[in-house]
């Protein structure tokens, strides 16, 4: 398996704790969020991982350097973070995900996360034991909101729709940016990216749009509800402070349903 973490936003919502620094070196709990994941990443065992950097790349390759120096970590750069959306970067890292495989047929599975969560240490073996091909990792219980990646399933939790688009009432529950992809389906997932950068739509989407597309298209994901592990996306200062105050270590005990 391979690990994609994207870096490369500039968290303009964060401004100014973000003016000249990096989101994901923010810390919370005394540790910055992108330590935690690689932590995290490494912890499950996977040890090839990619890492997308643009704004304030420099620090970022700097501190993954000196705070991991025996992990395999690549650095890709985004080198267009200012007028692009993540699903381009996750197109930048296409060259890392077939690097090893042979005649462009990969052989690794893909774990994609965004570098600004702050999740459970008990919530990525919980995601990655889970048997379906592809799946992503939804949190169904709580508050949810209209800023939200908003996921719609069928009886079967499998994803019939994905994005900020789908209609409140119709969510099953909040996309919280980590997903898991076969490795035939990961390279379907950078084809369906390029041929959206290719028609002038796919540089400024989030890379759900190629989600959507894909499951248009027949493929099927899993809809895995990880609301028994605290996790967050930091988007702005308010989150910030709402990471502060979670138990990570805490099981939240769910309802059967």
């Amino acid at each position: 398996m391979k690990c994609i973490i994207l870096a490369a936003g500039a968290a303009i919502r964060m401004r100014p704790l973000t003016n000249n620094f990096a989101k994901c070196l923010l810390s919370v709990g005394g540790k910055p969020i992108l330590q935690r994941a690689i932590e995290q990443v490494a912890a499950a065992g996977i040890e090839q991982i990619g890492l997308v950097i643009g704004f304030q790349g420099e620090a970022i390759r700097e501190f993954v350097k000196k705070q991991f120096p025996s992990l395999r970590i690549r650095f890709i750069v985004n080198p267009k973070y200012e007028s692009t959306n993540n699903a381009f970067s996750l197109l930048m890292a296409r060259e890392f995900f077939y690097a090893g495989s042979k005649e462009k047929k990969p052989d690794s599975d893909l774990l994609l996360m965004d570098a600004d969560i702050v999740f459970s240490p008990h919530l990525l073996p919980f995601f990655l034991g889970e048997g379906s091909p592809n799946r992503i990792a939804v949190r169904v219980a709580g508050h949810h909101d209209e800023e939200e990646v908003r996921v719609k399933v069928d009886a079967l939790r499998m994803v019939v729709a994905i994005g900020k688009t789908t209609p409140l009432s119709d969510a099953y529950g909040e996309s919280i940016g980590i997903e898991f992809f076969a490795s035939h389906e990961a390279q379907q997932l950078f084809e369906t990216i390029e041929q959206r950068v290719r028609s002038g739509d796919g540089r400024n989407e989030f890379y759900e749009a190629s989600f959507q597309a894909m499951i248009d298209q027949g493929i099927r994901f899993k809809a895995v509800d990880v609301s028994a592990f605290p996790a967050i996306e930091i988007d702005t200062a308010e989150d910030l402070r709402a990471a502060e105050a979670l138990d990570l270590n805490q099981r939240v005990p769910l309802e059967k349903s």
